[in-house]
């Protein structure tokens, strides 16, 4: 599975919009409907996920599911 598949399967888990078509560009609250409590949660199951930390601030930075895609991966650059 990519990296973009299994960030794609933890949004999916919090979003009620089917995610499967979304890309690097999807907007988490305006495409997705998600709140600051889903991405917060989010970011813990991408911690878990992927074996990174994502700090506070850099989880309420995170607008885009590429924002997202760069935490987990930061090496992917």
């Amino acid at each position: 599975m990519t990296p973009m598949q299994t960030l794609l399967d933890i949004i999916q888990n919090f979003a009620a919009e089917d995610v499967s078509s979304s890309d690097e560009s999807t907007n988490l609250r305006r495409d997705l409907g998600l709140d600051s409590l889903q991405i917060a949660s989010i970011a813990g199951e991408v911690e878990d996920a992927f074996g990174v930390e994502i700090s506070d601030a850099e989880a309420a930075d995170v607008v885009t599911v590429g924002d997202f895609l760069r935490l987990a991966v930061p090496d992917a650059e």
